[in-house]
């Protein structure tokens, strides 16, 4: 029942709304096979490589972490960006805290209050210390935090490309239908555009 249900929606379905919503759908409905599995793959492709990034993006940022607090003695309760961002900035909490407290003294040069609050409300104290025990240590960490940055990058930039497959199956359903002179070649090892002259 409802396997018939889904080949009479398939059958009826717009080619134009059956690419937007999944690239390739519209010309298997108009009989394009060859040109359906080039989209479908492109499409498998993208998300495999998404949910990739991002999970290889998380490890690794989890496994810096743990390595900063190894090496640092810093808080293992923490979890917040920027306390690891702060591990990857400064040496030590305490060349951090002097910077906040420059900045204090700056913000409200003739308040000292102030400048206190401010400092117990952006430093790290107690716990919350840390100091790398050699700068090799540290740079290790920032290698590998910009290694998890840059898989995140790159995850960040598949929605897009799916967007791009949706349009690209949309224009090809509507401009380039089966017997065209335009069209999409997905010849053994090849794909492109394609012109018949006459």
């Amino acid at each position: 029942m409802v396997l018939g249900i889904s080949l009479i929606i398939f059958q009826v379905m717009n080619p134009v709304v059956a690419s937007a919503v999944v690239p390739g759908l519209g010309e298997l409905i108009q009989g394009e096979k060859s040109k359906a599995r080039a989209f479908f793959i492109i499409e498998d492709s993208i998300w495999l490589s998404y949910f990739g990034f991002n999970y290889f993006g998380h490890k690794i940022d989890q496994s810096a972490r743990a390595f900063a607090i190894k090496h640092t003695g810093g808080n293992p309760t923490r979890n917040d960006d920027d306390y690891f961002e702060a591990l990857e900035d400064y040496y030590s909490s305490d060349l951090y805290n002097l910077e906040i407290e420059r900045d204090a003294s700056l913000f409200w040069p003739e308040d000292p209050e102030r400048q206190q609050e401010y400092i117990e409300e952006n430093g790290y104290f107690g716990t919350d210390e840390w100091e790398w025990d050699t700068l090799s240590n540290k740079n290790h960490y920032w290698q590998r935090r910009k290694d998890a940055r840059e898989n995140y990058r790159r995850a960040a930039f598949m929605p897009g490309f799916a967007i791009i497959n949706r349009i690209v199956s949309i224009i090809d359903v509507v401009l380039f239908p089966q017997e065209k002179k335009f069209g999409i070649d997905t010849g053994p090892g090849r794909i492109g555009l394609y012109y018949k002259f006459q």
